[in-house]
This record gives C-alpha cells, sequence and structure tokens, in this order.
C-alpha cells in the first residue's frame, strides 16, 4: 500500500515539475528573458490580468512540489531507519550473490566430477585396449 501511495507522490511530483517550466517559461520576466520569445502568449491566451494569475498559480504549484518532496523525504527517510537488513536492497543483492556463488560452486563440482569421470572413462577405454592386445597375444 505504501508502494503505491509513494509511486502517486513521485508521479505528481514530476506533473508538477513539467507543469512548473512551462509556467515559468510562459511569465515575461522583468528582464525579457524567455517569456517574451514567445511574443507575449500569456496575454494574448489568458487576458490582461493573466500574470497575476500565473504568478498565483505558479506559487500553489511551489507549494504543493515542496510538501510532496518533503513528504517523500520523510518517507524514505522511515523506510531507511524501520527496514530491517533483510528488506533492504543491499541485503537482497548480497542474498543474491550468495545463491549465485552456491550455484556457481554446484556447476563447479559438476565440471570437475564430469572431468574425473572422463579421465577414468579414458582410462577404462585405455585398459579395455591394452587388455585386448594382451588377449590378442596370449592367443597367437
Amino acid at each position: 500500500m505504501m508502494d503505491v501511495v509513494v509511486a502517486l507522490m513521485y508521479t505528481a511530483v514530476v506533473i508538477i515539475s513539467i507543469l512548473l517550466i512551462a509556467l515559468i517559461l510562459v511569465q515575461p520576466s522583468k528582464g525579457g528573458g524567455l517569456g517574451s520569445a514567445f511574443a507575449g502568449i500569456g496575454d494574448s491566451v489568458f487576458g490582461a490580468h493573466t500574470m497575476g494569475h500565473l504568478s498565483k498559480i505558479t506559487i500553489v504549484l511551489l507549494c504543493i512540489f515542496f510538501v510532496l518532496t518533503l513528504g517523500l523525504a520523510v518517507i524514505a527517510g522511515h523506510k531507511a531507519k524501520s527496514g530491517s537488513l533483510d528488506n533492504s536492497l543491499l541485503a537482497k543483492e548480497g542474498k543474491n550473490e550468495v545463491k549465485v556463488e552456491k550455484k556457481v560452486e554446484k556447476k563447479a563440482e559438476e565440471a570437475t566430477v564430469k572431468k574425473e569421470v572422463k579421465k577414468v572413462e579414458a582410462k577404462a577405454v585405455k585398459s579395455v585396449k591394452e587388455v585386448k592386445k594382451d588377449i590378442k597375444k596370449a592367443a597367437k
């Protein structure tokens, strides 16, 4: 449940960030800035009193943005404190590494056993050939 809330908060932060970027770019600055590059788009689209409204919307979105980011920081801090070592990513990674190492060791043992079996088979084949030669010599 908490993961869903965190995901929604992150989504809201991203959307608000994009909206803030757009709002700030549309607003004309005192020195011209990028707002003038859009040739007064804010005045023509939203009306004459737009800058007052855009400024208010920007302030509200900034407040929401800061509250969400602080909330995410608090949630992350509580997860770090209360999360046991078993639930942390590093512990999971460590467990995965141990599993991989065990699998590698098992494969290495199997490969060693296979090599030993091949050596024994080769010796057995060699011995059988020698025995056959001895039998042929004895038969002559």
